[in-house]
């Protein structure tokens, strides 16, 4: 599901939008209204939101402003332009930023509707370009199938609901607003799925790239699912159509269903593969075995509870256990979801290192050296259990890359959670304003503002535009000051003569005072 943002000065404009139309019907979710430019700012950082639909006169900053600004940074937010009959050569200027929709005031209930539908296709277009320009796929991509294989893990071995499974794995995967596609390949016969992995890693990498790909094998019936996106899925149709597989007794059969979130698509899997003790897990178009190791995996997830409440016992046990596995790909599996689990246990404990680790357990072939890698991580895990922190440790990274980058104008919550700490941004931003009391925008705000007074104080720059530009304004000195005097109650000028005195005009030298007139 899309996020969307209104932004008008006039009420009556920006609550008619909001109202007038069923946004849920094309996927939208209205996230929320905003009287000004700066507001509209700050909104943005905050639920990075796919759409804006944006006057272009606003007080604090206007629309073409405020698409500047955005247009700085990582985020990929279409804006519609709201623009009156004598603003349409202003609004030209924006097409420089990419801006293709605008719409004249006064306009009709279709004419936002058409504009937004065009915007949605823009949305999801962007989208799949951002994921092939995107480095950091296969870190994230080793993670959320760590995350799948484990909710199935636990739905299936420990009995639980998916409304007791899902909250832990929430900060890593959305469950709830992305829509998925889920694909049945019939008579798929066990002997040709290595050769039919090959073949389906092929296909996804020319026509899928950059997107996750899951899948579970049992009894000659083969699901893949991934998220719904802006693709002609018939051409995986026509691909297995075409499909030659030597010894496969019966052709191919395809048969594919939409769900509207994750969460619903996992509790018909699940159903699906519960009666089977053993399937096939397919992780990076590999297929792992996974068997009913109930007794293991129960014991397991006692001694996680025990640890992540610093049960240093519990640690021994768990280390017993682990020593006579003799299963490396079993190992694999319970390590990933095992770790998952003592990590968001404990708030004092960092989830963003694990993304490295997976991977190379992931690479592992050998057991012993498994193990031993199982253990150190483990002990890494338990002294982080026994510290005491105000808030977690997600949240002090947070804090820490932002005073370490805080010159970058482009700064946002999105970046931070996807590239830094490689989690779900939704989670992330309520999780960070629930610890700390406030946004993520207002706590970028006063850091910049507190490390500007540092740099006056300590009379290490005095112009407003060096100091602008060194805590995060870019060239943007009037928005900076504007900002500042909202903060401190005080333009920086003001600021500066306050602390240091005013600084009159210089005495002039010996050869100026001759040409000095009264």
């Amino acid at each position: 599901m899309l996020k969307l943002i209104i932004a008008d000065d006039e009420r009556i404009i920006r609550e008619t939008i909001s109202t007038i139309i069923d946004w849920s019907q094309y996927g939208i979710e209205l996230a929320g209204l905003c009287s000004n430019g700066i507001e509209a700012y700050n909104m943005i950082l905050d639920e990075s939101p796919d759409l804006v639909i944006t006057d272009i006169r606003m007080p604090g900053m206007n629309g073409l402003e405020l698409i500047g600004r955005i247009s700085e940074t990582d985020l990929d937010t279409q804006f519609i332009l709201l623009s009156g009959y004598g603003e349409f050569e202003y609004a030209k200027q924006a097409m420089k930023y990419g801006v293709r929709h605008y719409l004249l005031k006064p306009c009709n209930e279709q004419q936002i509707i058409d504009a937004v539908k065009e915007s949605v296709s823009d949305c999801y277009a962007k989208r799949q370009a951002r994921r092939i320009l995107d480095s950091q796929f296969s870190q994230a991509d080793s993670i959320r199938h760590n995350v799948v294989s484990s909710i199935i893990n636990d739905a299936l071995y420990l009995e639980k609901s998916l409304d007791e499974i899902i909250p832990t794995y929430e900060p890593y995967m959305d469950f709830y607003f992305t829509p998925y596609r889920l694909f049945y390949i019939y008579y798929l016969e066990q002997e040709n799925l290595e050769e039919f992995l090959g073949l389906l890693s092929d296909f996804a990498q020319n026509c899928l790239p950059q997107v996750s790909i899951y899948g579970i094998y049992v009894r000659n019936t083969f699901l893949i699912f991934c998220q719904d996106i802006s693709f002609d899925f018939g051409q995986l149709k026509a691909k297995l159509d075409r499909v030659s597989l030597e010894g496969q007794h019966t052709s191919l059969e395809l048969q594919m269903e939409t769900y509207s979130d994750l969460k619903g698509l996992f509790g018909v899997v699940l159903e699906k593969i519960r009666r089977f003790s053993t399937f096939y897990y397919v992780n990076n178009y590999h297929a792992l075995c996974t068997c009913n190791y109930t007794a293991i995996t129960q014991e397991t997830e006692n001694y996680c509870r025990a640890i992540a409440e610093g049960s240093a016992s519990a640690m021994e046990s768990l280390m017993e256990l682990i020593s006579d596995i003799m299963d490396i790909r079993f190992l694999k599996q319970l390590s990933g979801s095992m770790f998952l689990k003592i990590t968001l246990g404990n708030p004092n404990i960092s989830g963003s290192g694990l993304t490295e680790w997976l991977m190379q357990a992931e690479g592992e072939s050998d057991l012993d050296a498994l193990k031993k890698s199982v253990f150190q991580k483990l002990t890494e895990l338990m002294e982080g259990c026994s510290r005491t922190e105000t808030v977690s440790s997600m949240t002090r990274q947070i804090f820490t890359y932002i005073r370490e980058n805080l010159e970058n104008p482009n700064l946002t919550l999105k970046y931070i959670a996807e590239q830094q700490l490689y989690m779900n941004v939704d989670y992330v931003s309520r999780k960070f304003q629930k610890e700390t009391g406030i946004r993520f925008s207002d706590y970028l705000t006063n850091e910049r503002i507190q490390k500007a007074k540092e740099y006056i104080e300590n009379e290490e720059m005095d112009r407003i535009s060096d100091i602008a530009e060194r805590v995060g304004f870019g060239n943007n000195p009037q928005y900076f000051s504007q900002l500042f005097k909202k903060k401190t109650g005080m333009a920086p000028s003001a600021y500066i003569t306050g602390l240091r005195g005013p600084s009159g005009p210089a005495e002039p030298s010996a050869s100026q005072r001759k040409y000095t007139t009264i």
